[in-house]
């Protein structure tokens, strides 16, 4: 197997020990396809990158993104709700990363097709695991910075894993702005103004958009910034959810109010776990009953479905209404009655189902399949009189350094690394579809 990028072959052996299956996802730099681990007996999922007919430059990105991720698969060790590391290994042309092979899919996909799960106690569980993964990364010094339902795995019995770390950072305070999925970034991750923030934090607000995802198919706004209506609203009277989501109820509130706090400081993953605890229906409308991972709703795994979603990229696009999210947690005063929406009911500012149903209803499964836009790095608008106000601890960039994580290859000094979802996805994968 010279070169995966070009063509794939079955039963190829691997390492001595897995035997090729079937492809999954490729692109110009490689390749992710299934195999058998003849050792254990089990499916697998392997990335494989290409060293071959790569100028230096282009070898020693791909060699520093394949030892980026080994050194936080070894910080992390091994959890129930990890997409864990299960070898590495490296040829003259090519390197792999041997990961648990999670047969359901993504959460993308499961919401997608409707087998996500909807039922209250299948919900709760789902997200107390997602917290549970969140809380044990932090706990071992790594901070994601692209939760998302397309990072989010599915095992065969339903057991939510969390995946890809091409964004995950060891510093406790980071100044990389931008860095993840636009529509999951939190306002201070969104824009700083060269303050820098926290990773802990913007990994809880994450956790919170997630739940309105699964809940309710979509997000609660585009971007947190000035621009987007729905966001200013929300800035200004958090209640403001319930105009976007009618049949949220109180108890599923109370979880957001946890997760989504414009105070970083005031999330808290403690306090999002005993909500959900406390949650007796998430929606005011009947149960939902789910076949939540059940064999008659299970999806087929292929290569072939149309992309639905935008890759994680790195981005410098220039944005002309950056919100400051620290004015924001100072704005109006509480009121005695909710805003209603900015947007009016006649007009279509979601237009379009953030979860259609395409023509095809197999899932994908790519575990590098990242779909919603990840960026990294640019300038926002002035969060320094917040932070000053407020006595954050605010790292010199010197200190931040120290606390980084250090690559097994030399790899580009300071700069931001591409996620690896986005080396196996084609150029045309790259516009971000507009959600609802």
């Amino acid at each position: 197997m010279e070169c995966l990028r070009d063509k794939f072959n079955d039963r190829d052996l691997l390492d001595g020990r897995f035997e090729t299956v079937s492809p999954l996802n490729h692109g110009s730099f490689g390749m992710v396809f299934t195999a058998k681990d003849l050792k254990s007996g089990d499916l697998v999922a392997i990335k494989c990158l290409t060293k071959s007919t790569c100028d230096d430059s282009h070898s020693s990105f791909v060699i520093g993104e394949y030892s980026k991720e080994l050194v936080c698969h070894a910080q992390l060790g091994s959890h129930a709700n990890i997409v864990n590391l299960i070898h590495s290994f490296q040829t003259p042309t090519s390197v792999y990363l041997v990961l648990e092979f999670c047969s359901r899919g993504d959460l993308y996909e499961a919401i997608r097709t409707g087998t996500g799960p909807l039922e209250t106690e299948n919900v709760r569980h789902f997200m107390l695991q997602l917290i549970g993964a969140v809380e044990y990364m932090h706990g071992r010094g790594l901070f994601h910075r692209d939760i998302k339902p397309e990072n989010i795995f599915l095992t065969e019995s339903g057991v939510m894993k969390l995946g890809d770390f091409g964004l995950a950072t060891s510093e406790e305070w980071t100044y990389e702005e931008r860095v993840g999925s636009d529509r999951y970034m939190s306002p201070e991750q969104y824009d700083s103004d060269g303050a820098g923030y926290a990773p802990e934090y913007a990994d809880i607000w994450a956790i919170g958009i997630c739940l309105l995802n699964i809940l309710f198919s979509r997000n609660p706004f585009a971007t947190p910034t000035e621009s987007d209506p729905l966001f200013l609203d929300f800035s200004r009277d958090k209640q403001s959810l319930f105009d976007v989501f009618p049949t949220m109820s109180q108890d599923t509130y109370e979880v957001i109010a946890q997760c989504m706090n414009l105070d970083p400081r005031k999330r808290s993953l403690e306090g999002a776990r005993e909500a959900l605890n406390r949650v007796v229906s998430f929606t005011t409308i009947d149960e939902s009953f789910d076949d939540f991972c059940s064999a008659e709703r299970r999806g087929v795994t292929n290569t072939n479905r149309k992309p639905l979603r935008t890759p994680s990229i790195q981005s410098l696009q220039a944005s002309t209404a950056l919100f400051s999210w620290a004015r924001a947690s100072r704005a109006a005063p509480n009121l005695h009655f909710r805003q209603m929406s900015a947007i009016q009911d006649h007009e279509s500012y979601h237009s379009k189902d953030l979860f259609s149903i395409s023509e095809e209803s197999a899932i994908d499964w790519v575990l590098v399949g990242n779909q919603t836009p990840s960026l990294a790095t640019m300038p926002g608008s002035s969060l320094v009189a917040f932070m000053k106000s407020h006595d954050f601890r605010q790292q010199t960039k010197a200190e931040s350094q120290k606390a980084s994580i250090t690559p097994i290859s030399t790899m580009s000094k300071s700069k931001a690394l591409t996620s690896l979802s986005s080396l196996f996805s084609k150029k045309d994968d790259v516009a971000s579809k507009k959600m609802e």
